[in-house]
């Protein structure tokens, strides 16, 4: 088996989507992201609370699984430290204008809403992946290629209504 250059493969692997999952307390939590620029380049960025999706106080260390662009499937398995940027930080500027670039249907004052009422935070992962390609994870059961469910958060597929019901099965054509 040929080694994969895993740096390369996380940078490709944020690049190349906007959502990873969030893994804190046993919990996978799909959320939206933003790689750093400047002094932030190796971290990922969240927002949190306010408008966004409310992700609560984070832990110090999490979890990130990033899923393949193509398959859909698991990725890699991150350890990252979490710190929260405050308004008054130097880097809130950075750290909300790399997120405000991905966020989609940003409303004009979005950036005073973030001041006033949401957390931004910084992700930086370290150390050697949990679980990567060709080497699976502490709990070997799961396939790295395996699919990311939607977890507690995800809703069920909306099914069309039918007056009367839907048949259980195909009714046979009439002769």
């Amino acid at each position: 088996m040929s080694e994969v250059d895993l740096s390369a493969l996380t940078t490709e692997a944020l690049n190349k989507s906007t959502v990873l999952w969030l893994r804190t307390g046993g919990r996978d939590r799909a959320t939206w992201f933003a790689t750093g620029d400047d002094e932030l380049a190796d971290h990922v960025l969240l927002a949190s609370g306010g408008p966004e999706v409310d992700l609560g106080p984070l832990p110090e260390e999490v979890e990130l699984i990033l899923r393949s662009k193509g398959s859909g499937g698991r990725l890699l398995t991150l350890r990252a430290r979490a710190r929260s940027i405050d308004p008054g930080n130097p880097l809130w500027e950075s750290a909300a204008g790399s997120l405000l670039g991905e966020r989609l249907n940003a409303p004009q004052d979005l950036l005073e809403q973030w001041r006033t009422g949401t957390t931004l935070w910084s992700l930086a992962p370290y150390g050697a992946p949990l679980q990567a390609p060709g080497m699976p994870g502490a709990d070997s059961t799961v396939r790295v290629d395996a699919p990311i469910t939607t977890g507690e958060g995800g809703t069920r597929p909306r099914r069309p209504w039918h007056l009367g019901g839907r048949a259980r099965t195909r009714r046979s054509a009439r002769a």
